[in-house]
């Protein structure tokens, strides 16, 4: 069960959607991704289904962003920048890294960035709530799909966005690049001022299916991570198909055909 659309309006001066082709260098994406727009909601309000603490992992009661639309009311220009990155993988602790340190050099290095500045967008996108999804006493009142989705997390959003709150500041890509101001749109437009009929922008990344990843760490109540087989390719997050993004007089959509 879906909410209504929510449209939310995204504000600022740097951002980086990475294209994973590049390996080295940072290029962006010429416009935001919807993976990019799922974060900034999630920052202001997200209860995820697949819970990752064991004692509430059997119970789904939460929802999922869908991105329908992404409007482009200022794309930016790419630009370049040169930034100081830490060459040091993850595994390692951090009471053992050194890069900390402005003056440290052992595992700094500079690499050229290939950003976008001034950028302003349009967010749309509805709240989904699977059926069955909360898990109680027979006995208690089960509130439905459709009166979460359309009621409980839907005015929780408008709240929380209308008065600024988040649980984390949201960004563009790359956590250094914070949104400067966001704004609810309590209607949509249908086009888009200043923008052409038609702008091709090519394939950019949509999102992650993490469903490889719930899986394997199973629903059950109590049930811990497995201590093998971590990493592994089937028990990997798997990109979802490209999406090609052509923006008709400033929108972008995101959903596939059947629901478009």
């Amino acid at each position: 069960m879906r909410s209504e659309p929510i449209c939310l309006r995204v504000k600022g001066p740097f951002a980086c959607f990475t294209r994973p082709e590049f390996h080295v260098e940072r290029v962006s994406y010429p416009v935001l991704t919807p993976s990019a727009a799922r974060g900034i909601l999630e920052a202001i309000l997200m209860k995820p289904i697949e819970k990752p603490e064991p004692h509430k992992r059997h119970n789904k009661i939460g929802f999922r962003w869908v991105i329908t639309r992404i409007g482009i009311v200022n794309k930016g220009a790419m630009f370049s920048i040169l930034r100081n990155e830490l060459g040091y993988g993850t595994h390692q602790p951090p009471e053992k890294a050194t890069g900390y340190d402005i003056n440290g050099d052992k595992i700094r290095a500079q690499r050229h960035n290939l950003i976008l500045k001034n950028i302003e967008y349009l967010i749309e996108a509805v709240i989904e709530v699977p059926p069955r999804t909360r898990i109680r006493d027979e006995r208690q009142r089960k509130p439905t799909a459709e009166w979460l989705a359309r009621n409980k997390y839907h005015q929780m959003f408008l709240r929380r966005a209308r008065t600024g709150q988040c649980f984390y500041h949201p960004f563009f890509g790359c956590r250094e690049f914070s949104v400067k101001e966001w704004e609810l749109c309590e209607n949509s437009p249908e086009t888009i001022d200043g923008q052409p009929e038609s702008e091709d922008f090519g394939a950019i990344f949509a999102d992650f299916d993490f469903s490889p990843v719930w899986n394997h760490w199973g629903h059950q109540r109590d049930t811990t991570r497995p201590a093998k087989g971590w990493g592994e390719p089937d028990h990997r997050p798997v990109p979802k198909r490209h999406l090609h993004a052509i923006a008709k007089r400033g929108w972008i959509n995101c959903e596939p055909r059947e629901h478009s």
